[in-house]
């Protein structure tokens, strides 16, 4: 079933690039249900990510927030705690969490995904996250 959850994954992708998000959103949402199914949760994390991320795009962002939950979730349950994936997907909280004017959540979830950016040291993750984090300060 492996093959056909990076099936999935390759077409959403394929699907993003060419501007498609609604034929991207059905194959990640379809990648998550097949990881779901056959006990592959990191896969299931990826696919709800960028099911978050196309949500917030959209602008549905209780969807994009509980994507974004999810995914954090699993990823913590399957030892990823402390992961770049994890810290892309407490971002996509934090974001969600902006958009729908949560603030004090989003400032939490924020200093979590920039001490693991920098724990990864990714400069740009780190950069984001203090500027949002200012932002907040500043709001």
């Amino acid at each position: 079933m492996t093959d056909a959850i990076q099936a999935h994954l390759t077409a959403a992708r394929e699907a993003l690039a060419e501007g498609r998000a609604v034929d991207a959103r059905n194959s990640y949402a379809r990648a998550a249900a097949l990881s779901r199914e056959s006990g592959a949760p990191l896969l299931q994390a990826h696919a709800l990510r960028h099911l978050s991320d196309i949500d917030r795009e959209a602008d549905h962002l209780e969807q994009a927030l509980a994507h974004a939950e999810q995914a954090a979730a699993l990823y913590r349950a399957n030892g990823q705690g402390a992961s770049l994936d994890m810290a892309n997907a407490l971002r996509l909280k934090a974001l969600a969490l902006d958009g729908l004017r949560r603030p004090g959540p989003a400032t939490a979830v924020w200093r979590e995904a920039r001490d693991l950016y920098a724990a990864a040291e990714v400069a740009a993750g780190v950069a984001e996250c203090e500027r949002r984090l200012k932002g907040a300060v500043e709001d």
